[in-house]
């Protein structure tokens, strides 16, 4: 092509015509800026689409590491219930001198109680997404942050956890090796035959102690204290849980190409409606879009406008949002809205959320259903109201 356009410039000045001489020399060179031009947009396309390989890629591998964190943390949350177990029955010879001692149960506690774990966590795509140098692959500012934020937590929360854990172990020499037959123990439920070196009859006598003993005293303080350590483990697990749930929500939207707005603001003046319990404002302020979505109110705490107002004891406006079309199933961070009403002991709006099509069957994030918070809130006449319902 260029050498075409050559021949012709070289005729067109051996004819003397220099203006269309011009024209095709200008034309030559529009011809060669928009080859480059071409040239260079393809490169940038190729570029652009194996970088959105490269992102998608990135973030499936991503989700098998989320579902690896969500299996961990389940077991976790299960085996943090055990050991709720095993303090509990290790203390309760000093509650109930009938406990037998040597039963299969009692035995089993004290094997439980000895054991310890933590939050490991997967990170390895991530980790490699960022020492690659290519996060910022991932388009979605929303969900880059998102994925910023879980994996920070992660650390934190390995960290903490590791700090309790060393406390539960330090309580635990204290206790299970100071006052226990820990020799017997081990020995006699453990190693057999040639390899046992149990040294005397199995010897819990300590259990028979009066629950007045300084020593007992000593002794279920600091059980106590390692269950709380548990259990500031065991929030933290069930906190985990709940956020590697909602990333890959998040991500999985992503991947849908859904829009991933969750920067949303409750706007103030419905705010103010709902602070004041101010139904007959509320109702002119709310439109449809209002009661589908979830807000951020708090740092990193989405919620919908019908929980929000529960949660806040403004149930005039609940009913109102209600009314209005709310998801009765949305949980934008654990819930929904009728576990909210069941946690604060609202039964006359739980009973209205059911009416209304809400499923008391529902499972939360965390694991439980509507039946199970009112157990763990205890309230006992909603327990008795749910139990009703499902027969």
């Amino acid at each position: 092509m260029i050498k075409f356009f050559r021949r012709i410039r070289h005729k067109l000045l051996d004819e003397n015509k220099f203006r269309r001489y011009l024209v095709y020399a200008f034309g030559e060179i529009i011809l060669v800026v928009i080859g480059i031009l071409i040239a260079l947009q393809f490169n940038t396309w190729k570029e652009e689409s194996q970088n959105k390989k490269t992102e998608i890629a990135y973030l499936n591998g991503i989700l098998l590491n989320l579902e690896e964190d969500k299996n961990e943390l389940n077991r976790l949350i299960k085996r943090d219930s055990t050991l709720f177990r095993a303090y509990t029955t290790i203390l309760s010879p000093f509650k109930k001198p009938e406990t037998n001692l040597f039963s299969p149960k009692f035995i089993r506690a004290i094997a439980n109680g000895y054991q310890n774990h933590s939050f490991k966590g997967n990170s390895i795509v991530f980790e490699d997404l960022k020492s690659s140098g290519t996060l910022n692959f991932i388009q979605s500012d929303a969900l880059r942050f998102s994925l910023l934020e879980y994996y920070n937590l992660c650390a934190n929360n390995k960290t903490a956890q590791r700090n309790n854990n060393n406390q539960i172990d330090i309580l635990k020499r204290e206790t299970f090796n100071e006052y226990l037959d820990m020799n017997s123990l081990i020995e006699g439920f453990i190693f057999k035959d040639n390899f046992n070196a149990q040294i005397g009859k199995l010897d819990l006598s300590f259990f028979n102690r009066q629950n007045t003993d300084p020593a007992v005293k000593k002794f279920a303080n600091k059980i106590s204290v390692m269950k709380a350590l548990v259990l500031d483990n065991h929030a933290d697990n069930i906190f985990m849980s709940e956020r590697s749930n909602r990333l890959s929500v998040l991500i999985k939207k992503y991947l849908r190409g859904e829009s991933l707005d969750i920067t949303k603001r409750i706007p103030n003046e419905i705010l103010k409606a709902i602070a004041a319990d101010n139904s007959s404002q509320l109702e002119k302020l709310l439109s449809q879009k209002y009661v589908q979505e979830c807000f951020v109110v708090q740092k990193n705490y989405p919620i919908s406008l019908l929980s929000y107002s529960i949660e806040n004891n403004k149930l005039a406006c609940a009913k109102v949002i209600i009314d209005k079309g709310a998801d009765l199933e949305l949980a934008c961070f654990d819930k929904t809205p009728l576990m909210y009403t069941v946690k604060y002991g609202h039964l006359e709006l739980s009973k209205y959320l059911v009416e209304k099509g809400a499923n008391p069957n529902t499972i939360s994030n965390e694991g439980y259903n509507a039946m199970r918070y009112a157990k763990f809130y205890k309230h006992p006449e909603i327990e008795a109201w749910l139990k009703s319902i499902s027969n």
